[in-house]
Formats: C-alpha cells, structure tokens, sequence
C-alpha cells in the first residue's frame, strides 16, 4: 500500500472563510488522489496559544465598534514597513513551532489560505531553511500586499483582476492561475426549491431570504430581519447567526411566535439553505460570494468589513454580480425590486453565472498536484460538481 503523502495547510483563524476553503481543497485532493492527505492548522492559535486568541477578540471587537481603525490599518504601507521588526520578531518564535510541524507531519508542501502565514513559510523558504512548493490561495477577489513573496510557487486566485495585479507587481504568469474562490461542491449541486422550504416547514409558494452575517454572526442582524418582516411584500426569512451565541438567543426569542421566520446558529447545510432561498442578503466575505455566484443566488451586499469585504464588494458591483444596501431603506427598496422586477432579477443571476467558478476546489487542487508532480488518479462524480449523487448532498 503506497505511503500517504501530506499537505500542510496554514491559515489563522478557525470557522473563517479561509478555514472553509482549506477544507475544500483538502477534500479535493483527497477524492482526485487518496494517496494524498490535506491537514489544516490554525498557525496563529498553534504558534502562539495566548496571544492568538486575544488577538482574534481584539479585532472582532475591532470591527464592531471602530471599523474605520481597521479601514486605515488595512494594506497600508506605512503600517506595514512600521510593524516590520515587530512581524520579524513573531516570525522567530513561530519559526520553532513551524519545524514542529513540519517534523511530525514531513509535508511534500505547503499551502496557506491567509497572508499572514505564507509570509512566515516564505521567509523560511527565503532563508534556505525549507525547500517545500509553497502554494498561495487568495480567498477574496482583490489582493493584499502581504501575499507578495517571490519565495511563493504558486498563486491560486479568485479573478482575473488578481492575476493582473501580480503580473504588473513582477510575478511570473506562470505562477498564477485563476482558479476562483475554492468552495465546498455541494454549492454547485442544483437544489429543490419547493422541498427545500417544505423541509423548513414554509410556505414552499412565497418568497424567501437568506440573511447571514458570516461565520461569526457580525453585521445587524436583528435590524435587517425587522426591516424585512415590516415589507408590504409577503417575505419569509431564514437567519443564520453562525458563532453568535447572543444574537442567536436574541433573535430566536423576539421571533419565536412569528412563523415565517427561522433562526439557525452555525448551520452546515448553507448549500439546502440557499436552495429554499430566492435572495441572500449578506456581509460579502469572500466564500460568501462565491457561493452565493455557484448558486446563482442573488445577492444583497450589507455591512461590508473594511479592507478585503469592500474590496469585493467593488468588484461585485463592478461586474454587475450583486447590489448593494447601505442602510435599512435602500436594503427594503432592492430586495422590493428584485422580487417584483423579474427580468432585473434574471439579469443579475446572469451576471453571477458569468463569474462562477463551481469547480474551484478541484481546480486548486489539481494545480497543486501537477506542481508535485503527483496524478489526478479518480475523477469524483464523473469529474463534474453537479453530479454529486443526492444522498451525498
């Protein structure tokens, strides 16, 4: 029997985006080649298991109460050549931890769905210290200067406006492939409408919205349902409050005895959810989007963070792919639109199908395999997403 062979990979934060499509990829290199085996490391917690919680608080409580500190912290220059000596600092110590890594699990490369930890592989890379393929998965449509390091292999990109980013920053063509976003397949698997809403317990005839604030529950949730129960238009709401343990509560109490509206915590069945779904009204993290184009859900962009979720919410927009609410009235008026203006609607699915990239996780992952040199030796499902049996669904 041929000995496994590992991947490493590295991102900084559990439940995230980042997270999700490490698993994706993970999954698809492992039904298009059993022999290899993908394992995921939150790199900031395991380096530093004080420190890395308490930064991950801090910047949530970041992004609720002062975003516009993070709008100017993010991929700003300055910044970054200040906190230079400090990221080298953290480097070392995480350096040790790195090779412990590498000695208990002896991986054949390295992947990372976040900057911040290709940057640590890279200097080791840089150093001579690792000779590992190091591969790059940019999770959001646009760049953040931190992925820049010659030392990375192989770049694995969400758009083609990425890809020429790069290039006009000096990396090779030939280190970047525009994959897309890679996300679990099941977001590619048509759904039941109808049946969807009748497993829920709705009215499988009326219209339905899918509100979610991300992994970790953020954004106004609890104003965004309230807003959407006062529409004249019959409108029935699915809430996803993910990690949000209060706003769960919260919400779950105030609409407890209001029947066209179901609250969910962390839900692994977002794909059927979508399914039941005619909109999905959202924060515009990275996976969100993309999976929201693989199901051709039309999308209401609200709350993005600043830095990487407006960044894609321009590039949505720009492609005529989603809209945008800025507030509760404009979030009444497009969702109003949308549900009474059929051929807008249509429009706007087009767009999104445009830029779907279903297939992104096997895309990646065939990527990284052909830069280790290892076959594609199974085709899952006839090589095609939309074939996943339903019983796997």
């Amino acid at each position: 029997m041929p000995i496994p062979k590992r991947i490493l990979f590295l991102y900084i934060a559990i439940s995230s985006g980042h997270q999700r499509a490490a698993e994706a990829v993970m999954m698809a290199l492992h039904q298009l080649n059993p022999h290899i085996i993908g394992h995921g490391v939150d790199s900031f917690t395991y380096a530093y298991p004080v420190l890395g919680p308490l930064l991950a608080r801090l910047y949530l409580e970041m992004l609720q109460r002062t975003p516009q500190i993070w709008d100017y912290l993010y991929d700003n220059t300055t910044i970054a050549e200040s906190t230079k000596e400090i990221r080298e600092l953290l480097n070392i110590f995480n350096n040790r931890k790195l090779f412990r890594l590498f000695k208990q699990f002896h991986p054949r490369a390295m992947v990372c769905t976040q900057a911040f930890p290709a940057s640590i592989v890279a200097a080791l890379k840089r150093k001579g210290k690792i000779r590992l393929p190091l591969i790059g998965i940019v999770t959001d449509y646009e760049m953040h200067t931190y992925w820049l390091s010659k030392e990375i292999d192989l770049f694995l990109v969400g758009s083609e406006d990425i890809k020429r980013d790069l290039i006009g920053r000096g990396v090779r063509e030939s280190k970047i492939l525009v994959t897309g976003i890679p996300i679990d397949p099941h977001f590619a698997v048509p759904g039941d409408k109808v049946q969807e809403r009748k497993r829920l317990g709705l009215n499988p005839t009326l219209p339905t919205a899918l509100v979610m604030g991300g992994s970790r529950g953020l954004g106004p949730l609890e104003d965004v349902v309230q807003s959407l129960r006062t529409l004249q238009t019959p409108l029935q709401v699915l809430v996803v409050c993910g990690q949000n343990k209060a706003i769960y509560k919260k919400l779950r109490d105030r609409f407890k005895t209001d029947h066209s509206v179901r609250v969910f915590g962390y839900s692994k069945t977002i794909p059927r959810l979508m399914d039941a779904a005619d909109l999905l009204i959202s924060k515009p993290g990275g996976l969100t989007c993309a999976e929201s184009l693989a199901k051709g859900l039309p999308l209401v962009m609200i709350s993005p963070i600043p830095g990487q979720e407006e960044r894609n919410a321009r590039y949505l927009l720009k492609h005529g792919a989603a809209v945008r609410a800025d507030n509760l009235r404009d979030l009444q008026n497009e969702v109003r639109s949308l549900l009474t203006h059929r051929q807008r609607f249509l429009r706007l699915q087009e767009r999104q199908r445009a830029l779907a990239k279903p297939r992104a996780a096997y895309d990646a992952a065939e990527a990284i395999l052909r830069l280790m040199g290892e076959p594609v030796l199974e085709k899952p499902w006839g090589g095609d997403p939309e074939n996943i049996p339903p019983g796997q669904r």
